[in-house]
């Protein structure tokens, strides 16, 4: 090692004086200084202090990186004769020095990847087409983290957090005037009597602008907990309106916990999610739901689902190719029609929202929760489900000095697939249900009941289907074709004193639907008996870096609705409906 002489601050410091009595020797040849001489010496003086100062900062340095290296060569070498012992089930390692020091450090590799890696099984964490088109967060697999944080992802702790969802510029044109927002209301389309029938409509709206977030942790290897919660902008208040400052009020969409073994497959979900009814891409994994891709945000007539409270367990078998799940889900009822209303007697199915709930709307009766009970199998082929529902409609009628309350139990069942049609490029996708007083179940929310004479509930039948093509050309672009339909399957009507009563009566006065500003005695009393729709759009992720996805897309679709028969005809409508819209999404 070379071997550098460095001086001695004293002996700086006897250089410098040195140097500057010749200094003055040279320039005064009798030692007699004048002022001018003395001052031109000082500042010579201070700079050279100046120096000084630098080379003892520099000479600190050095000195301290020199110790660090004798310090890194002792530790090498008292290493080489260590001894290490780890404590069962730990990270800890206990290193013995030769000099009988001990230091404790971590078998865990160094890196930026997060501290956990929960999630529902391997098919989970691959997103679906939704997923992408809204950016649901999903979470990492251990592979994936070895390259660590995805965009969004953070800790705090030992907590994860994974941000998601999108900002959108969205507009829609329809040939009826609905007076509806970026969700469509498939069951008030106006008939023909209607102005609004004759009154296009186009607005643009941010309103489903979407924020997600995912958090969670892992307990053990096997066991982890999260919750995930998204909240859109759709939500209306007492202020809220269009005209000059909108302002819209936030609503949740779905805000849930859950559970989850991942060596013995099964998870327990509680909260605000998708129903258990809604068809899965694969398995039935949380965010996993085969929602479609459309912009309109009531989605297409025939899709099952609703987003409400309920408890959900879940449980795979033969390494995730079986799932059995089991949901208790908050009920609600929608009725519908004319009901008998002998004098001094009261019908109640609902009532208006009181204490926390809304007061401009109506909540249905209810004693018990909806139960769901599905099947999954996901063989090579694609993924297969079946389900059957139970559902407890109630209503009370009452008289003077007393009651009767009524509780008539409805159901129905259904199933779906989705089969890859081209590997990576095509899919074919296919659901439908059937029953009795289902109709909440369905985008329509066609009726699930109305009045028998006596006041007790009559349950509707009714069917509801959706077929979807959906292909991935490229990376870049989805591209989809749905139709779907919901229908109820007959008439229950009765008659008192001549006056038709109950949901789409034969003797029912339509004669006026058709006619625009009808006079009074052409009334429209039609129920709704089928809406039918066909629409087809396309996604275009124009631009994807480490700053998110820019998208764009684009909707057409067709509906169709169609009452009973009555007297005086059948009623008939239909909306020609144009959605594109613009998305940033800073998470995908």
């Amino acid at each position: 090692m070379p071997i550098y002489y460095r001086p001695s601050v004293k002996t700086f410091y006897c250089i410098v004086i040195i140097s500057c009595f010749f200094v003055g020797l040279a320039n005064n040849e009798v030692y007699g200084q004048s002022a001018a001489q003395i001052d031109r010496m000082e500042k010579q003086i201070r700079a050279m202090q100046i120096e000084l100062k630098k080379m003892k900062k520099l000479q600190a340095q050095r000195e301290k990186e020199l110790k660090e290296i004798k310090r890194q060569a002792a530790i090498t070498a008292n290493r080489n004769n260590a001894t290490k012992s780890s404590l069962p089930n730990s990270n800890v390692i206990t290193t013995t020095m030769a000099d009988g020091s001990v230091v404790y450090s971590t078998n865990e590799k160094p890196s930026n990847r997060p501290l956990l890696t929960f999630g529902t099984t391997d098919y989970h964490r691959e997103p679906t087409a939704y997923a992408r088109i809204t950016g649901t967060p999903v979470p990492l697999s251990a592979s994936q983290s070895e390259d660590g944080f995805h965009k969004g992802q953070f800790n705090i702790g030992r907590i994860s957090i994974t941000l998601g969802g999108f900002f959108e510029t969205a507009g829609f044109y329809r040939t009826r005037n609905e007076t509806a927002d970026i969700s469509s209301n498939w069951n008030s389309i106006p008939w023909k009597n209607n102005p609004n029938a004759h009154t296009n409509e186009f607005h643009m709206s941010e309103r489903q602008s979407r924020i997600s977030a995912l958090v969670g942790a892992d307990v053990t290897k096997a066991i982890s907990v999260s919750g995930y919660t998204e909240i859109d902008f759709q939500g209306a208040g007492s202020s809220s309106n269009s005209r000059q400052s909108n302002s819209y009020v936030p609503r949740v969409r779905v805000l849930y916990g859950e559970i989850e073994n991942r060596d013995d497959d099964y998870y327990i979900m509680g909260g605000q999610s998708w129903s258990l009814a809604t068809l899965f891409k694969k398995g039935m994994a949380v965010r996993h739901e085969q929602v479609p891709l459309v912009i309109d945000a009531q989605y297409v007539p025939g899709f099952t689902w609703t987003r409400n409270t309920g408890v959900r367990f879940v449980k795979g078998f033969d390494n995730h190719k079986y799932h059995v799940g089991i949901a208790f889900e908050n009920p609600q009822s929608i009725w519908g029609g004319t009901a008998y209303i002998p004098h001094g007697h009261i019908i109640t199915n609902n009532t208006p929202g009181g204490q926390v709930n809304n007061p401009s709307t109506t909540y249905s009766t209810d004693v018990a929760p909806d139960i769901i009970l599905k099947v999954s199998a996901d063989p090579k082929l694609g993924h297969f489900e079946s389900f059957g529902m139970l559902r407890f409609v109630h209503n009370r009628v009452s008289h003077i000095g007393g009651g009767q309350s009524h509780t008539a139990v409805a159901g129905g069942g259904g199933g779906g697939m989705v089969i890859p049609v081209i590997k990576d490029k095509m899919e074919f996708q296919a659901s439908g249900m059937a029953g009795y007083g289902i109709g909440r179940y369905g985008v329509s929310n066609l009726a699930d009941a109305t009045n028998k004479k006596d006041g007790s509930p009559a349950l509707l039948p009714e069917a509801q289907t959706l077929v979807g093509l959906i292909g991935y050309p490229t990376k870049q672009i989805d591209v989809y074709a749905y139709g779907g339909m919901e229908q109820i399957l007959s008439r229950s009507g009765y008659e008192v004193n001549g006056k038709p009563y109950g949901y789409s009566n034969v003797h029912a006065d339509v004669s006026g639907c058709q006619i625009e500003n009808a006079p009074s005695t052409m009334p429209c009393n039609a129920n709704i008996r089928r809406v039918a729709q066909g629409a087809v759009g396309f996604w275009w992720r124009y631009l994807q870096s480490d700053y998110g996805t820019l998208s764009a897309g684009a909707q057409f679709s067709h509906t169709d609705v169609v009452g009973f028969s009555g007297t005086g005809g059948r009623p008939h409508t239909d909306d020609n409906m144009a959605f594109f819209s613009l998305r940033y999404l800073p998470f995908q």
